[in-house]
């Protein structure tokens, strides 16, 4: 049986090729995905993941996400890392954040994110990545 890292690991992998269904096969019917740091409601269920992944999908030229440290704890990975990808408009947009996943039988059946949203909202509005946010960066991926 794979580790749960693995697991995640395989979703990250699958999201940089923008293979919806690569990620979706690795998460659970009843799903909860706390993607927005708290500012909006959770996800819940597969559905609501796919229209979400096919909305960013839209925008996204390159997807850069990666992990620098997780530590695996039963049916939990605790995580930090980038989500870092260019828009198709050429726009970078780079966030550090951290996060918590939960699995069930292989499958991840809950994801909290936690991050700063204002570093999205600066990127789009033609800011770019501060040095301070790059010089967090400069890891290598675990």
């Amino acid at each position: 049986m794979a580790r749960n890292i693995d697991i995640l690991k395989l979703l990250i992998s699958n999201w940089r090729k923008q293979d919806i269904n690569g990620v979706l096969a690795l998460v659970d019917e009843e799903f909860t995905w706390n993607n927005s740091g708290g500012l909006r409601p959770p996800l819940v269920g597969k559905a609501a993941m796919r229209a979400d992944l096919e909305r960013m999908a839209g925008n996204m030229g390159e997807s850069k996400w990666r992990l620098f440290d997780w530590v695996e704890d039963g049916d939990k990975v605790w995580m930090e890392g980038v989500d870092e990808f260019i828009r198709k408009d050429g726009i970078r947009v780079a966030v550090p954040y951290a996060g918590v996943v939960e699995f069930r039988d292989g499958l991840i059946v809950k994801w909290r994110e936690y991050y700063q949203s204002q570093l999205i909202e600066d990127a789009l509005a033609g800011k770019g990545v501060s040095e301070v946010v790059d010089s967090m960066l400069d890891r290598p991926e675990a």
